[in-house]
This record gives C-alpha cells, structure tokens and sequence, in this order.
C-alpha cells in the first residue's frame, strides 16, 4: 500500500489544524487562565503523538509493502 502525497497532506494538514486550534483557544482564554495547566499540555501532546502515530503507521506499512514486491 502506498502512502500518496494526498493522504500525507491530509494528515499533516489535520494535525496542523488542531494543534493552530490548541493555540487559538489558549490565546482566547488568556485574560481568564494566563498558565497552562500541565494536564491539558499533556492532553494536547498525547493527541499530537497520537496523529503522529498514525502517521509513521501509514508510512512503515508503505515500507513493507514496497518491500515485498
């Protein structure tokens, strides 16, 4: 199976998306919370590497895959 540029892009893009969304919130609660909390940044990493995960999956699958031919 191979990982396409499409499907790369479209997995970069939504770990992207999400971690801009992480920012945003962050920057819009900053008058009422001004620290992060250390659960929530563990929260956000645990989810990044997760997506990242996913992503070296797809990858190493296209690996083997070539490798078999």
């Amino acid at each position: 199976m191979k990982l396409s540029k499409v499907k790369f892009a479209q997995q970069a893009s939504y770990i992207s998306k999400n971690a801009a969304a992480w920012a945003s919130d962050c920057l819009d609660l900053i008058d009422i919370y001004p620290d992060m909390r250390p659960e929530d940044v563990f929260r956000f990493t645990e989810e990044m590497r997760a997506r990242l995960a996913n992503l070296d999956g797809l990858a190493r699958a296209a690996l083997e895959a070539s490798h078999d031919r």
